[in-house]
């Protein structure tokens, strides 16, 4: 007999809320709360698992009155307004829901428990269980329909059918409406019978059976009960009618739409969206995937299968590339894997031949790969990278482990193969050959896929003109490094201790004796317990908290001196000599596929998030020198991001202001403050240019309130004036929301798609959140298109004119090149007209070049 699952969604849900609210708060990073969800997740899970359905449906209220509002006005009238905490996470478990493939259904005009109650008896021949919290659903347990009901918290489920419903309720079944029609029920505004409790109701029932019994039977009854029940027997009937559920509700659904076949790689790609990792699962591989992994391998002496369109994919460890072992090469063309020892593979010159020439070849990570035959000597070209297509298509894929998920690679984790990075394993041979037999097999047919996708959704063009140049600059990049001077680390490092030192004696004097500094529990005893400072609730000693403490006590500008000095100290002074390599070189790891609007990033070191605003932070970067003979040019945009913004929202008045060459902020201040030219204070351009960058970024009245120190008022003012200056930017600003409103996403000039699942959060400031990134995401992710542009396109021209200058790092907006002293001048004229004329907008793009012997004097 095949077993239906019937889930109470909303009884669920308040649940799960409740029974976590006081004791496990969870929000994601981002602050939007999911214990509620996390609790469901849960329970379903848990139920699944001990009961094993073929079809389940998860009912849900639909939010209209039903005819049980219209039989009676104040039908769950006394309900409180739902907390937002819980009504933030109503759409979130529907999300999972949709994502994990698990049907759900709602009608207006009835309740989830009708919907449950009809389901329940539409398929007698199938064995149906019911989950919830709400002993309601009681009434509809029989000999085929049993309920999960739901005691302690999340934790304890108990299995009722007739003889338990009897044995643990007093009750039968059926019983459970005519106890609610005697006694009522204060969750739903049911009525009862006034005067008459659970106790007495259950006596009635167990000597007349029913409410009609109990009325036939009227004179039997005594005093004040008999007057009780004679004054509401029109109340007791209504209650009756109200407590019943629905059991011939017209559904428009099927029971073929409730099967059960759970969408693992989904449900993960939700539980990793909302942090909730404890959760994920193996994923299953479906009988498609499993089919077309059964494809032959065979290991070979010469490949024969060197033709276009080819997958490609070596069996190396996941050490970084200078020092992984690599075991072999596997080519696939979609009938047979065909691997080769990587000794027999370099003596191979056909095979070598193949790799350097044009034929198309798909890769995963092909900036790794350059590194890998690189370091071998073997030249490689690589035409498409799954890792880049797959990120482009959906930026939620930005790491090995979401792309396997996504695309179910029926593979074993490289971990159990290879080790991690750092505790390397010898691999079992048979291990990896099984590994390359289904990665690069499955790599060819996903290749396949993303080519349809990439065309599908416009960002063909993207891929093949920008990011798949862009790999190889990327990859010289991090194969020129930079030119590291230690001895300037570490007399940074020798004069931050010594600040460390002086700041934590000046704290020690302000507090009265001494502590560890670093110990944020030692340090809230003395902030809010010794000293009495305003606490808030968690006694916090962040930094965004001893920032509005400042003014408060002379202590806390210590602590904050003092940690600025530790992070220099441990995190650029000592942190980055450790990776210095041989060559006296740091070579930082840039990242293509990681950011949500194309900007690159950077790690080991990052090296794109030392502080220029601060002296002392900015002072780190005297250690990044140019190479013996050479300097560095560097060369960065002018207001990019303005001049993005004027172009894009064709903003007449910005747009004249840079073709003239005029300083943008001081324009803007004219017109904001209705002042001429030469009447412009230092503070009018200081609060034009916190609006002109706020607008981009999307900044709210209140961000700007806080950053000018002026009231929010005042702040409000500012922008509105800036709109009446250039309504076009506030038109294209509602384009863009509006735009992310009806897709889901919004694009940059080149067609990068940024998705933006915060736009249709019901928590107002997630919301908001979701309008600042739709806003600001096309300015910024055009102007990071723009730059990769400028990169590929100097690198091109470099190795026309034959130079020997090298690109080495890359900040945003600015280029830094080690140049050899006899080819600064070409270079300086080289690289600025590149990034200036990378595209044509309708304003001038400006990059002027500079010339110093390290970062820190570069313009």
């Amino acid at each position: 007999m095949s077993k239906i699952l019937l889930v109470d969604g909303n009884a669920m849900l308040f649940r799960a809320y409740y029974a976590s609210k006081y004791v496990r708060r969870m929000t994601t990073s981002n602050g939007i709360p999911t214990n509620a969800v996390y609790g469901f997740i849960s329970m379903f899970k848990k139920a699944v698992e001990l009961l094993q359905p073929q079809y389940v449906c998860v009912a849900w209220d639909a939010g209209k009155p039903t005819f049980r509002h219209k039989a009676y006005d104040a039908y769950k009238g006394t309900r409180k307004e739902l907390d937002e905490d819980l009504i933030v996470q109503m759409p979130i478990i529907r999300e999972y829901l949709d994502r994990a493939h698990i049907f759900r259904y709602e009608q207006e005009g009835i309740e989830a428990d009708d919907i449950i109650g009809t389901l329940s008896k539409m398929y007698p021949d199938h064995e149906t269980v019911i989950l919830s919290s709400d002993r309601d659903l009681l009434q509809l347990i029989d000999d085929s329909t049993s309920v999960l009901l739901m005691k302690k918290g999340i934790s304890e489920m108990h299995l009722v059918d007739e003889k338990e419903c009897l044995e643990s309720f007093g009750v039968t079944p059926s019983q459970i409406i005519e106890l609610k029609g005697l006694m009522g029920d204060a969750s739903d505004n049911i009525p009862g019978v006034k005067g008459v409790g659970e106790k007495t109701a259950l006596q009635l029932l167990h000597s007349y059976g029913s409410v009609q019994g109990v009325y036939e039977h009227l004179d039997e009854i005594k005093g004040k009960l008999k007057e009780k029940l004679a004054e509401n027997k029109e109340t007791a009937e209504l209650s009756l009618y109200l407590a019943t559920i629905v059991r011939d509700a017209k559904l428009d659904m099927k029971l073929e739409d409730c099967l059960f076949q759970i969408d693992d790689a989904g449900q993960n790609e939700f539980l990793r969206k909302y942090e909730m990792k404890s959760l994920l699962v193996e994923v299953k591989k479906n009988d498609e995937v499993h089919e077309k992994s059964e494809r032959r391998f065979e290991v070979v002496d010469s490949f024969s299968i060197l033709k276009d369109g080819v997958s490609l994919a070596l069996d190396v460890d996941q050490e970084e590339a200078g020092y992984a072992n690599i075991y072999g090469i596997a080519l696939c063309d979609g009938h047979v894997v065909e691997y080769m020892e990587w000794d027999q593979f370099l003596k191979d010159e056909k095979a070598k031949s193949f790799l350097a020439g044009n034929a198309s070849k798909s890769v995963y990570d092909v900036k790794r790969i350059y590194h890998l035959f690189k370091r071998e000597q073997v030249e490689v070209q690589i035409d498409f990278d799954c890792m880049i297509a797959a990120f482009l298509i959906d930026n939620n894929i930005n790491s090995y482990a979401a792309f396997i998920e996504k695309y179910q690679f029926d593979t074993e984790s490289p971990d159990e193969i290879y080790g991690k990075s750092g505790k390397v394993k010898l691999a079992d041979e048979t291990m990896r050959y099984e590994y390359m037999r289904c990665f690069c097999g499955r790599l060819y047919e996903v290749s396949i896929q993303l080519k349809e996708d990439l065309v599908k959704n416009g960002c063909e063009t993207l891929f093949k003109d920008i990011e798949m140049p862009l790999a190889k600059v990327l990859y010289e990049m991090e194969k020129n490094g930079v030119c590291v001077d230690q001895s300037i680390l570490d007399a940074i490092a020798k004069k931050n201790l010594a600040k460390i030192d002086e700041c934590t004696r000046h704290i020690y004097e302000l507090a009265g004796h001494e502590f560890n500094v670093n110990s944020p529990k030692q340090l809230a005893v003395v902030l809010y317990d010794e000293l009495g400072l305003k606490a808030g609730k968690k006694r916090s000693t962040a930094v965004d908290v001893l920032e509005k403490l400042r003014f408060q006590h002379p202590i806390i500008e210590e602590i904050l001196k003092q940690r600025k000095y530790q992070k220099l100290y441990s995190t650029y002074a000592v942190g980055l000599v450790k990776h210095i390599q041989n060559d006296g070189k740091i070579h930082t790891t840039f990242h293509q596929c990681l950011t949500t609007t194309g900007r690159l990033s950077s790690s080991d070191p990052n090296l794109q998030n030392i502080s220029v605003r601060d002296e002392d932070g900015k002072e780190i970067r005297k250690a990044f020198v140019a190479s013996e003979g050479c300097v560095l040019v560097s060369a960065d945009y002018s207001q990019i991001e303005l001049r993005m913004l004027a172009h894009m929202a064709h903003v007449d008045k910005m747009i004249d202001a840079f073709k003239h060459n005029a300083d943008i902020h001081t324009e803007t201040a004219m017109h904001i403050f209705h002042v001429k030219k030469e009447e412009v204070t230092s503070l009018m351009r200081r609060q034009a240019k916190a609006v002109n960058f706020g607008i981009v970024y999307g900044m709210s009245a209140f961000g700007l309130s806080e950053q000018l120190d002026i009231s929010p008022k005042e702040a409000k003012d500012f922008i509105e004036s800036y709109f009446e200056t250039y309504p076009n930017i506030q038109k294209f600003m509602n384009q863009c929301i509006e735009e992310c409103e009806q897709k889901g996403y919004v694009t940059t000039l080149f067609n990068r798609k940024r998705y933006i699942p915060e736009i249709h959060d019901k928590n107002y400031m997630v919301r908001e959140f979701g309008k600042r990134a739709a806003m600001n995401a096309p300015i910024q992710g055009s102007s990071a298109d723009l730059i990769k542009v400028a990169m590929n396109n100097i690198h091109q021209k470099m190795e026309e004119k034959g130079c020997k200058s090298k690109l080495i790092l890359q900040i945003h907006d600015e280029l830094i090149f080690d140049v050899p002293e006899d080819e600064v001048e070409v270079m300086k004229e080289l690289v600025s007209y590149e990034m200036e004329h990378a595209m044509e907008l309708s304003v001038p793009l400006k990059a002027e070049a500079s010339v110093s012997h390290n970062w820190y004097e570069a313009k």
